[in-house]
């Protein structure tokens, strides 16, 4: 074995080649779309000062589900966006952003 078998390699180095792979890349932009989603809806329920058990009692979604979305575990679906906004006492929209 050599040095060069051991050598680090910078994380943005591998991160960028790897993102060069279009199945790597939507994957990539699937995750930050849930996470970005993930932190608007715990944002939003904790700027009208309710806990996870609230929303879930007003939905009829279990806790434990209201924790695995908001920590984006789970990709929710329309009707679950559309529960959860509605318990905030608004409605889910949708908005296309051009992805640079």
């Amino acid at each position: 074995m050599t040095n060069e078998d051991f050598d680090l390699v910078p994380f943005a180095e591998v991160k960028a080649i790897a993102l060069k792979n279009p199945d790597v890349q939507e994957a990539y932009n699937d995750i930050q779309v849930r996470k970005a989603l993930a932190a608007q809806l715990k944002t939003a329920r904790k700027a009208m000062h309710l806990t996870q058990q609230d929303i879930a009692l007003k939905t009829g979604i279990k806790k434990q589900n209201i924790s695995r979305i908001e920590n984006g575990l789970v990709s929710p679906n329309f009707s679950t966006l559309n529960k959860y906004a509605a318990a905030l006492g608004g409605s889910f929209v949708f908005q296309l952003n051009h992805l640079t």
